[in-house]
């Protein structure tokens, strides 16, 4: 692959960076602060962390075990750090981070189409994406998962040859994991292709060692990510409770509220409901008296609705549950601002654009653009998104973190098919004007 200048693509990746960053922090300052959202999910990822700042734990310490640790703890140390109402740093902090998937697609595009005017338009439509831009100003997970699987794949890509380097990258998966476990599956994927790789070359012995780096920062992780699971909610498990995720992907239950009595004695009701899966009728709702995900309660609760149901209406619930990934419902929370006009203007059209325009690009992309480890890991992240979406549902909200893969796979797409219809047409008129030489002779 012909090679650019390092200082060139460090410029655009700068350029970019400084763009989405200045435009995040607008947008926050302007429009939508972390702060002015503190209600629903977010009011329950404020809540964790300021808990573990005052250490603080819940009367049932088992609704601990329904989250991942990753978001509360990464918002303990932004308030540890900054303060907890610190308007102007938090907008700095979360406009930092949320540009980080700018420049690192930026990079990446260069490795797929050896142009840096593509890389810098890839890292510009990734800076400009308002979906990415609003999900800046809400306490929620997005932001900080989509830095960290942005630079896992900016890392992951490179030759690294000494095990500092290869620990920073597993570094990367660790936390991007401790955010959102699904992304095992990305690890899983990536690290599969990098130890068949090794094995091919240097055999079973040089694969492990070329492996070991890698894989120690998550192998550490998901012990002491298990340790706590167990210790909060009582049985094993890999990090957070899934059981009430996979109640909405198998069945057509909606909402779920119960009621139980915690160890000292309160009595708490909880309920749920995914934003994008609204409850219709009264069979939507299941209503119990125990912890509000508990294993045992919900799986009888699938058994008893999945009675009777056929593997082909399984499937079709599974392929409505990715649908929703990019279909029938915007994502939440932005979804709840209408104010003004041109704010749900946007939610409604960059929905569009992601559907009929960036995913089918993307699938060119992906069918069209280079084999290498670039490609490799944009298909895993993407894979995940959709494979998650099927096992444990799916709503507009989850893409939010992957959009830039699928912008960056877009632009592919078309660099591809422009080039390719470029050398065919020169192709053809070769060959016609070829023939009218001949003939005139």
């Amino acid at each position: 692959m012909k090679t650019r200048p390092p200082r060139g693509i460090a410029v655009v990746a700068l350029v970019v960076f400084v763009l989405a960053f200045a435009v995040r922090l607008a947008w926050i300052l302007r429009m939508q602060s972390p702060l002015d959202a503190v209600y629903s999910d977010m009011g329950g990822y404020v809540d964790r962390a300021e808990s573990l700042l005052a250490h603080r734990t819940p009367a049932d310490p088992r609704v601990l075990s329904i989250y991942p640790p990753g978001t509360h703890t990464i918002l303990a140390l932004e308030f540890l750090a900054l303060g907890r109402h610190s308007r102007q740093a938090i907008a700095v902090v979360h406009a930092l981070v949320g540009a980080v998937a700018a420049p690192c697609m930026a990079v990446l595009a260069l490795r797929l189409v050896p142009s840096l005017g593509v890389a810098a338009l890839v890292g510009t439509l990734v800076a400009l994406w308002y979906p990415h831009v609003a999900f800046a100003g809400f306490f929620l997970s997005e932001v900080w998962f989509s830095a960290a699987i942005s630079v896992h794949a900016w890392l992951s890509v490179r030759d690294w040859r000494r095990p500092p380097g290869q620990l920073l990258v597993g570094l990367a998966a660790a936390i991007a994991f401790c955010i959102r476990p699904q992304f095992l599956l990305t690890w899983g994927i990536e690290l599969g292709a990098r130890g068949l790789r090794l094995l091919w070359r240097r055999g079973i012995g040089g694969a492990v060692r070329g492996l070991a780096w890698f894989v120690v920062p998550m192998v550490l992780t998901i012990a002491v990510t298990s340790v706590r699971f167990h210790r909060l909610s009582g049985h094993w498990g890999l990090i957070a409770e899934s059981a009430g995720n996979r109640l909405w992907a198998d069945t057509d239950v909606c909402q779920i509220t119960s009621s139980w009595v915690t160890p000292n004695g309160e009595t708490w009701t909880y309920w749920f409901s995914p934003p994008s899966k609204p409850a219709h009728k009264p069979s939507d709702t299941v209503r119990f008296i125990g912890f509000i995900v508990d294993p045992v309660i919900l799986d009888g609760i699938v058994r008893d609705r999945l009675r009777g149901v056929t593997w082909r209406q399984r499937m079709d619930r599974k392929l409505g549950n990715i649908s929703l990934l990019v279909a029938g419902n915007l994502p939440w929370p932005e979804s709840n601002y209408r104010d003004p006009p041109w704010r749900a203007t946007l939610q409604r059209s960059f929905a569009d654009v992601l559907l009929f325009g960036v995913l089918p690009l993307s699938v060119v992309g992906l069918l069209l653009g280079r084999r290498n480890r670039t490609m490799l890991i944009v298909a895993a992240n993407l894979a995940t998104v959709v494979i998650a979406a099927a096992l444990f549902f799916g709503e507009a909200r989850y893409n939010v973190p992957y959009a830039p893969f699928a912008l960056l796979l877009a632009v592919v797409g078309v660099c591809e098919v422009l080039g390719r219809s470029w050398r065919f047409g020169r192709r053809r008129f070769g060959i016609i004007a070829t023939k009218m030489r001949m003939r005139s002779r």
